[in-house]
């Protein structure tokens, strides 16, 4: 038979309860010993490390918001961030070879794009290649044992 899978929620809670008479006994008498001596409450480990928390997040918080004050709003003429990006294509088709350049959203990845000489949709991404041979001629890249490699002259691209 099956083994049936164990609910570690309920498993936890049951542990709880079970523990829950114990730590109200302890609770209990840690509050009357720092009632006689109040010096105890400090000396508490728990209390300090608590203290020195939120004593830190009180001070992360103080110093983003005097970072927010002294940083100077953008000019008035400031455009808003850019969502799009301009794309170098070169149509993989030997007989075409078009280069033109697409404008896209950030991260697009929907390569092979359509061709608006040859119609087809060889459009790939363009890389320059700086070898001597190719001499920074826009080349469609071609991705070989995570390197990126240029189709005409076979040297890496950079």
């Amino acid at each position: 038979m099956a083994q049936e899978n164990r609910n570690r929620l309920a498993e936890w809670l049951v542990l709880l309860r079970q523990q829950a008479p114990v730590v109200r006994r302890q609770f209990s008498g840690w509050l009357e010993s720092v009632r006689e001596e109040p010096a105890l409450f400090w000396q508490t480990v728990a209390v300090r490390y608590v203290a020195y928390g939120l004593a830190g997040l009180a001070l992360v918080w103080a110093v983003s918001a005097f970072s927010r004050m002294i940083v100077p709003p953008p000019h008035a003429s400031a455009k808003p961030a850019a969502t799009t990006a301009d794309f170098h294509v070169v149509c993989s088709n030997r007989q075409c070879l078009h280069h033109y350049v697409i404008h896209r959203k950030f991260g697009f990845r929907g390569f092979p794009v359509r061709c608006p000489r040859c119609e087809q949709k060889t459009g790939m991404q363009a890389r320059r290649c700086n070898s001597p041979i190719c001499q920074g001629r826009w080349v469609p890249a071609q991705e070989r044992d995570g390197r990126t490699y240029c189709p005409e002259c076979n040297q890496p691209i950079e």
